[in-house]
C-alpha cells in the first residue's frame, strides 16, 4: 500500500500533468508534442531523492543525474559548484557523488548559511566527516542538527563558531 506521502505526491503530479495536457489541448497543441512519455516520467522520477547507505544520518540524497535534471544544469556545472564548496556532495565508493537534500531551498538553491558553515568545515576535513558533523544533534542548538538549525533560519553565529572550533581541532 502506498504511503501517505506517496499518495499526496501522486495526487499533486496527477493534477499538474492533467493541467499541462489541458492547457496544451486548449492551445491546439497535440498530445504527442510532449514527446517520449517514458523519458518524461524518467526525468520526473529522477528529481526524487535516491537511497544510499548514509540515508539514515545524512540523507536522503539526490544523485548527479537527478540533481542535474532538477536544476537544469550540466554535470560540469555541478562539479564546479562542488569544487568551490558551494554545493555539498559526498563521494560514494564507486566515485559517484550524492547530494544531501537538506541543503536545498524549494527553488533549488543551496541555503547560504549552509554554504558558509560547509566551507569552514571543508577546510579541514573530508566531505563525509563534514556532512556527518552537519547532521549530528547538538545540545548547543537545542538538540537540533547544524543543518536543521541553519535551514530553520536560526542565527549562523553559534554554528559557525562550533564549526570553526572543530575544524581547528581537526587540522591540528
Amino acid at each position: 500500500m502506498p504511503s501517505v506521502m506517496e499518495q499526496k505526491l501522486m495526487a499533486l503530479l496527477s493534477e499538474r500533468v492533467h493541467q499541462a495536457f489541458a492547457a496544451a489541448d486548449a492551445a491546439g497543441v497535440p498530445g504527442d508534442a510532449f514527446g517520449d512519455l517514458e523519458a518524461v516520467a524518467d526525468a520526473m522520477s529522477a528529481a526524487l531523492p535516491g537511497s544510499h547507505f548514509y540515508d539514515q544520518t545524512v540523507g536522503p540524497f539526490y544523485d548527479t543525474a537527478g540533481l542535474s535534471r532538477w536544476l537544469g544544469v550540466s554535470r560540469q556545472a555541478l562539479n564546479k559548484k562542488v569544487a568551490a564548496h558551494s554545493l555539498i556532495a559526498c563521494p560514494l565508493e564507486d566515485g559517484q557523488l550524492v547530494y544531501p537534500v537538506w541543503q536545498f531551498t524549494s527553488s533549488g538553491s543551496v541555503h547560504p548559511a549552509v554554504v558558509t558553515v560547509w566551507r569552514i568545515l571543508r577546510a579541514s576535513a573530508d566531505a563525509w566527516t563534514c556532512a556527518l558533523w552537519m547532521c549530528a544533534p547538538s545540545d548547543d542548538l537545542d538538540g537540533k542538527t547544524a543543518a536543521q538549525w541553519l535551514v530553520g533560519g536560526y542565527a549562523l553565529d553559534p554554528v559557525a563558531q562550533a564549526a570553526t572550533a572543530d575544524a581547528q581541532r581537526w587540522a591540528a
